[in-house]
C-alpha cells in the first residue's frame, strides 16, 4: 500500500512539475528586445512620455474597463465602459510617434457584441499601431464569449487580435480553446523564466507589474516583444 501511494505521489509530481514548466524557457539576455509599457489610465494630467527613456519601444493603454454599474448592495451589473484618459493619452501618443496598442478588460455577464462595440468606437487603428487585444484574467467570463470577442476584432480591424492573461490562468482557462490567437502574458521575471508557447504563438510577455519609473507620474507594467525588429513591426497595422 505504501509504496502505491508513493507511486502516486510521484506521478502527481511530475505531472504538476510538467504542467507548470512546459511552456517556459529560461529567461533570456533582454538588451536588444523591445520593450514597452502597459497603463490603466490612472492619472488625469499629462503624463511625461519622455521619462521611459528605454521602455518605450510600445504603450499598451487600457481602453476599455469592467465597471460594476449596480448601487444596491449585494447586487452586482456589470458594463464595459470607455476609460475616461484613454483619449487623452492615445493622441498624446501619436503626437510623440510611439508605437501605440489598447487593450479591453473583458467583462463578466456581457455579451461579446455589446463588450466589442463599446471598443471599436474607443479605438480607432491607424498605421503603425498594434493589433486589438483583449484581456482576460476572470475565471467568472465567459470564455466563449471571449473568444468570439477575438472573432469580432478579427474581422472588424482586419487584423489577429492578441490574448492577455496570466500564464497560469491562461494555461487552465484558455490553452485549450485557443489555437489561433497570439497571446501576451504576465509572469513575474523572478521565476527566473519566460514564455515559450509556440501553440499559438506567444509574441509579449509582461514580466513586472505595477512599479514606478521616475518622474513618469503612473505605476506601469513591464513588458517585452519576443521576436526580433523585424517581426515586431510585421506585427503592426500597414
Amino acid at each position: 500500500m505504501k509504496k502505491i501511494i508513493l507511486a502516486i505521489l510521484f506521478c502527481l509530481i511530475v505531472f504538476v512539475t510538467w504542467f507548470v514548466l512546459s511552456n517556459l524557457t529560461f529567461k533570456s539576455d533582454s538588451k536588444n528586445r523591445i520593450k514597452g509599457i502597459d497603463i490603466s489610465n490612472s492619472y488625469d494630467g499629462e503624463l511625461n512620455w519622455n521619462a521611459l527613456n528605454e521602455n518605450k519601444g510600445f504603450v499598451i493603454l487600457r481602453a476599455v474597463r469592467e465597471v460594476d454599474t449596480c448601487e444596491t448592495v449585494g447586487v452586482k451589473k456589470f458594463a464595459s465602459l470607455i476609460d475616461p484618459n484613454f483619449k487623452k493619452n492615445w493622441n498624446t501618443l501619436k503626437q510623440h510617434q510611439i508605437v501605440k496598442g489598447a487593450y479591453h478588460f473583458f467583462a463578466k455577464n456581457v455579451s461579446a457584441e455589446e463588450q466589442f462595440k463599446t471598443y471599436s468606437e474607443a479605438v480607432i487603428l491607424e498605421k503603425g499601431d498594434l493589433p486589438p487585444i483583449l484581456d482576460v484574467e476572470d475565471r467568472n467570463c465567459d470564455m466563449d464569449e471571449a473568444l468570439k470577442w477575438l472573432e469580432l476584432a478579427e474581422e472588424y480591424y482586419k487584423m489577429t487580435p492578441i490574448l492577455y492573461s496570466e500564464y497560469f490562468f491562461y494555461k487552465v482557462y484558455l490553452k485549450k480553446r485557443n489555437n489561433i490567437y497570439p497571446i501576451w502574458l504576465y509572469l513575474d521575471e523572478t521565476s527566473c523564466m519566460e514564455p515559450s508557447f509556440n501553440d499559438p504563438n506567444c509574441i509579449f510577455w509582461q514580466y513586472k507589474q505595477d512599479l514606478k519609473i521616475n518622474n513618469f507620474q503612473e505605476k506601469v507594467d513591464f513588458n517585452v516583444f519576443l521576436g526580433d525588429s523585424s517581426e515586431f513591426y510585421n506585427l503592426l497595422k500597414k
